[in-house]
């Protein structure tokens, strides 16, 4: 499963989503939240705890206990994401491009390189929860044998183009 937020209306608006695939990438299920809007006095009695707030208490959480049929892993880009793991029973991975990893961010060790045994994608860098180390295991395992077929990011356009779609629509809007 890829998870996946955006912003809209020059970021006073937030969606979420969620696509489901098989092993092939290809949609088994979209589900996407109503725009969330917090008010300028949740942003300040939020303050630097709201983003985290929408997405994993507005987002992450509301969303995964819509599917029947829990995934075996949740792929996420945004590293906020990553707080919903302590919360839920299905492990998450970050994954980032290799190229947008800082030197910073590689020294602290808490980043997996993971390659396509074909070449035929750029790398790609694993990140998991701190309390859930032993969630990277699953990249190898799970997700080898799909990267060597199938770019793991591009799912993660399509979240985008489709939420763009729900928002100039206003689906879920009242």
């Amino acid at each position: 499963m890829f998870l996946a937020s955006q912003k809209f209306e020059s970021g006073k608006a937030v969606r979420g989503a969620f696509l489901l695939t098989d092993s092939e990438t290809k949609p088994n299920e979209f589900r996407c939240t109503n725009p969330i809007r917090p008010t300028s006095l949740q942003n300040i009695l939020y303050g630097d705890t709201m983003e985290q707030y929408i997405l994993v208490e507005l987002i992450g959480k509301p969303l995964y206990t819509t599917i029947s049929e829990k995934p075996n892993l949740i792929l996420v880009k945004d590293p906020t994401f990553l707080d919903l793991r302590p919360k839920i029973s299905t492990p998450i991975l970050q994954l980032t491009k290799e190229e947008e990893i800082n030197t910073a961010q590689r020294g602290n060790g808490d980043f997996q390189l993971f390659t396509s045994s074909t070449g035929k994608f750029d790398p790609i860098v694993v990140k998991t929860h701190y309390q859930f180390p032993d969630d990277k295991n699953l990249a190898k395992e799970m997700l080898g044998p799909i990267f060597n077929r199938y770019d793991l990011t591009e799912p993660f356009n399509r979240i985008s183009v489709a939420l763009e779609q729900v928002h100039i629509q206003k689906i879920g809007e009242v």
